[in-house]
């Protein structure tokens, strides 16, 4: 039962991130974001624009170009390996979240040589800074694999934190087992 929590989430991950990155492109080969133009999906806060990433999670450089498969492919086949194992219906389908986001990342890198980024979130005038130094809004240019790949993470750190999630897919801790108390001396 949990294998088709892990296999839907990534079917679906996965379809849920390419359909907008198609269409993304479409716009941007029509011309749509020439000259850095920017589609509102919400006020000035969220927007849709056109980024080619050709290094690796936050632009980072992981090195020479083959890295960029390997290390996504061996996640990939490290996350299917958990996810197909998984105990419960949450975490399998954690897995598959991550899973779809990892690959759907993959195929842009096999067809394109670099990885569509189209979302940016950002709070105009109010910089979140950490530790007088990592500015966190305006936030990198992302799009939905690497949002799934974090709303998994998130999902199983909440899980090993916070305790079994009720209605998961689990049955939960059971109820007390009955223990038959011996009679007491003097009973």
């Amino acid at each position: 039962m949990t294998r088709r929590f892990f296999i839907w989430a990534a079917i679906l991950g996965l379809v849920a991130d390419r359909i907008p990155k198609l269409i993304v492109y479409g716009l941007f080969t029509s011309g749509a974001f020439s000259d850095g133009h920017e589609l509102r999906l919400f006020g000035n806060v969220l927007k849709v624009t056109y980024a080619m990433n050709p290094h690796g999670l936050f632009s980072l450089n992981y090195g020479p170009p083959f890295m960029y498969f390997a290390l996504p492919l061996s996640a990939a086949a490290l996350v299917a390996w958990y996810g197909l194992r998984a105990k419960d219906g949450w975490s399998a389908a954690a897995f598959g979240l991550i899973l779809s986001g990892a690959l759907g990342n993959v195929i842009d890198r096999v067809g394109l040589s670099y990885v569509i980024d189209f979302l940016l979130f950002d709070i105009p005038g109010h910089p979140v800074v950490l530790f007088n130094r990592v500015s966190i809004i305006p936030w990198p240019v992302f799009n939905l694999a690497d949002a799934f790949v974090f709303v998994g993470v998130v999902m199983l750190l909440g899980r090993e934190l916070l305790g079994r999630v009720p209605g998961a897919g689990d049955q939960g801790p059971g109820p007390e087992p009955r223990t038959s108390a011996a009679p007491a001396e003097g009973e």
